[in-house]
This record gives C-alpha cells, sequence and structure tokens, in this order.
C-alpha cells in the first residue's frame, strides 16, 4: 500500500510562512552578532590613529580607508535592519512617539557625528543652526536625516562642500541636504526611491550602494506626515518636508 504524502494548500502555506518566519530571524540575529565586532573594529582603528607612534602617510591613508569601509559596513546593516522593520511594519498600524523636537539642535547633533567621516575626504560639513521646534517622532527623524547627510558624503567628491539649511515655509519645516557632487541623471529621478535600484551615479569613495536607503528614508517621512523631494541644482538637492501640526 503506498502511503499519501500529499500535503493540502494550508499546510503548504503554513510550511511557507514558518519558513519565512525563521529566516527573518536568522537575519536579525546575524546583523546584530555582525554589528558588535564591525563597533569594535571600528575603535580599534581609531586607537591606533590616537597611538603616540608616528605614523607614515601611508598608513593613515590605510586607517582611512578602513573607517570607511567600517563605517559603511555598518550603514549597511542599519538599512537592513530600517528595511526588516518596514516589512514587519506593512500594513500595520505602525507606533510613532510623537514629542516636541528642536529641529536645529538636532540636524547638529547628526551633523557632529559625520564629521569624521567627511573629515576622510576633506569635506566641508556646513551648517548653521536655527532654533526651530515641531512635534515629531525623534527616532524617525534621526534616521532620515542619518541617511540624507550619510549619502550626502558618500556621493561628494573630496574637498568639495555639504550644506545644510533649516526653514520654515508657509505649513511646513524643511531641511535641505545639498551636496558637493553633478546631481542624478533626469532620466534615473523616478527610480531614486525605488527599493534595490542603485542609480548610475558612484560613490566618490569607494562605498557601497545598496539602493533601499532612500526607499527606507522616504517611508519613514511618510510615517511621520512628511516628504522627500529631489532637485537637480548642478548638484543634489535632497529637501525633507515636514508639517507644522503633529499627526499624534
Amino acid at each position: 500500500m503506498i502511503e499519501d504524502k500529499t500535503i493540502s494548500i494550508e499546510e503548504l502555506k503554513t510550511l511557507l510562512e514558518a519558513s519565512e518566519k525563521e529566516k527573518k530571524a536568522l537575519l536579525k540575529l546575524a546583523l546584530h552578532d555582525l554589528r558588535s565586532p564591525m563597533n569594535k573594529l571600528f575603535a580599534l582603528v581609531g586607537l591606533f590613529k590616537m597611538s603616540d607612534q608616528p605614523l607614515t602617510d601611508e598608513q593613515k591613508g590605510y586607517l582611512n580607508k578602513m573607517e570607511l569601509v567600517i563605517s559603511d559596513g555598518l550603514g549597511r546593516m542599519r538599512n537592513l535592519m530600517d528595511l526588516k522593520v518596514f516589512e514587519e511594519a506593512s500594513g500595520a498600524n505602525t507606533e510613532t512617539l510623537f514629542e516636541n523636537i528642536n529641529i536645529g539642535k538636532l540636524v547638529h547633533k547628526v551633523i557632529r557625528e559625520y564629521i569624521p567621516d567627511a573629515a576622510r575626504k576633506n569635506i566641508e560639513l556646513s551648517f548653521v543652526e536655527k532654533n526651530i521646534s515641531l512635534s515629531t517622532d525623534r527616532i524617525s527623524l534621526l534616521r532620515i536625516l542619518d541617511q540624507l547627510i550619510s549619502n550626502a558624503i558618500k556621493f561628494s567628491p573630496e574637498s568639495s562642500k555639504i550644506l545644510v539649511e533649516v526653514e520654515t515655509r508657509n505649513e511646513d519645516f524643511l531641511v535641505h541636504v545639498t551636496d558637493g557632487g553633478r546631481g542624478i541623471a533626469e532620466e534615473e529621478i523616478p527610480n531614486l526611491y525605488q527599493k534595490f535600484t542603485p542609480l548610475s551615479t558612484r560613490a566618490t569613495g569607494g562605498e557601497s550602494s545598496t539602493g533601499i536607503g532612500l526607499f527606507i528614508a522616504l517611508w519613514m517621512a511618510r510615517k511621520i506626515g512628511g516628504s522627500i523631494d529631489y532637485t537637480n541644482n548642478n548638484k543634489s538637492v535632497f529637501t525633507l518636508r515636514l508639517p507644522r501640526v503633529s499627526l499624534a
């Protein structure tokens, strides 16, 4: 007698869902486990640079490149974690915590964190702090600013300038990030926020691109009632637009 080993569609669906759940759990674990040694490597390179032992220009160059590679890897991990959050939140009511935030001070905080990355490419980060406050979700806003400023550094050539400006206009708060690059080809602008769609514009320091950073940034902006616009003024200008009135 031959045993019937066929399974129903419902059973197959259950197996697939379990497999997908296991895959996501493994990805989360892998990203978490990898991030710790990467952070330690980043700190170790910093200690080498602060050593009392004199370093040759060649050695300093290698350490700078190591920092860029590690920083780039950590950024890719953050983007993959954000993508995982997006996939889990799709179709659900995602929770946001609105609070009163001084956006000028928050932008200044993010810029300070990126000064070492900019310095490695001799890029000037310019920002005039303004005392402007709004009600929004701090975590989402931080990740959006993080993405826009890190992208500006990634695609700006050495010895260029990045300008970050904050202003209010009508019923909106605006944050403009202008990089030192040559802008994005007009025919590629419709694909700017598409997931896993790298553009022909290449990073100037050999950094990699996953094609999900701007996709995640736009999703987070929309989650808090905002948007991200792009204009090409012989340079790339990304504008984060947030409403004056909170959605809380």
